[in-house]
């Protein structure tokens, strides 16, 4: 999906068309008035207070404790965007920001916003990268338990989007009991393959700053019943011999390749006869392909990690090399730019 200057009037398509729009300006000044006033207006409990009631921009100031001359700026801007609604000299919430902009919200993003503090930081280590190829592995840098909060919750809230899909998609034998799920934080995609192959349950091994919140957000979506936390590093804790399933969801691409190899043969000697194995994951798009949002996504994580996004055929590789046979790859239509390999031992 593209993301770019839209015109609201004829006169503007025209301009846009005749070459008369100064995009880079649009591009690189209000794509950040945009993305840091949607962060405030969340931090600052914006969209929490326009939850309860439709208020003046002096009422709400009032309430948050905030400029007033500067808060009507930003919501006016919010009004422009999509996210708020203006009925006389009272902004409301649009149906996006109901469903999306309030903790608990049908399609509840608060957490990734906020996790968006911690990528801002990371986004200005850019020249670097291009400079050195080293990005930033932010699992070591961040120190502050509030910002490992703001991560699980981000995990969680992209991870509803997946879950069906999984649910759906993951290959299961008959009378599995036992899923691991690796780097699961919260633990929902797990859960939800479990949800749909009982008496399936997933234990989910992940950094101990990361169990603490992840725990927490599991209970409170209920999944405490089928999901355990086990705190450890993926790459040297023990996993065990008795596993029916195994989920790798979004963390293979912060590994090399040997080291998502070396991953995968570890989780062959762990699974049961017909056990299966699952990665999903971004793919990156093929070098021959026309450039796309999957581009954006690899640059993304070769800055967040120094490792790569990788194809569905490198995925299949490591799956052989490490021993798993019946190898299936998909492109589920509603997830653009992520595939699920899956594999049998």
């Amino acid at each position: 999906m593209q993301y770019g200057p839209i015109p609201e009037n004829i006169l503007e398509s025209l301009a846009l068309w005749a070459g008369k729009v100064p995009v880079p300006l649009m591009d690189s000044l209000f794509s950040i008035l945009k993305a840091r006033g949607l962060m405030a207006a969340v931090s600052l409990g914006v969209f929490e207070s326009l939850a309860h009631a439709p208020m003046t921009a002096r009422q709400l100031a009032a309430e948050r404790k905030l400029d007033e001359t500067s808060l009507e700026l930003l919501l006016r801007c919010m009004v422009w965007a999509g996210y708020l609604k203006l009925d006389g000299d009272k902004y409301a919430l649009s149906e996006m920001s109901e469903k999306t902009m309030v903790v608990g919200g049908e399609m509840d993003l608060t957490g990734f916003v906020q996790w968006n503090y911690v990528q801002w930081r990371m986004v200005e280590q850019m020249e670097s990268l291009l400079r050195t190829g080293k990005g930033v592995d932010f699992h070591k840098t961040m120190t502050d338990s509030t910002e490992w909060s703001w991560y699980q919750k981000a995990m969680m809230d992209v991870a509803r989007f997946d879950a069906s899909v999984l649910a759906k998609s993951v290959p299961v034998k008959a009378g599995a009991r036992k899923l691991i799920d690796l780097a699961g934080s919260h633990g929902l995609l797990g859960a939800a393959i479990c949800r749909k192959h009982p008496p399936l349950r997933s234990t989910v091994i992940d950094l101990p700053a990361a169990i603490e919140h992840a725990r927490r957000l599991a209970e409170s979506a209920g999944l405490a019943d089928i999901v355990e936390h086990r705190a450890g590093d993926i790459m040297t804790s023990d996993l065990g011999t008795d596993n029916d399933v195994a989920l790798l969801a979004n963390i293979v691409h912060h590994f090399m390749p040997e080291q998502n190899i070396g991953l995968l043969k570890r989780l062959y000697q762990s699974l049961t006869t017909a056990g299966s194995v699952a990665i999903w994951d971004f793919e990156t798009p093929d070098p021959q392909s026309k450039p796309a949002a999957g581009d954006g996504a690899a640059l993304y994580f070769r800055l967040t990690s120094t490792a790569f996004c990788y194809s569905g055929n490198e995925y299949s590789r490591w799956l052989r090399e490490a021993g798993f046979g019946r190898i299936r790859v998909k492109r589920p239509a509603m997830s653009p730019g992520k595939t699920l390999v899956t594999g049998i031992k």
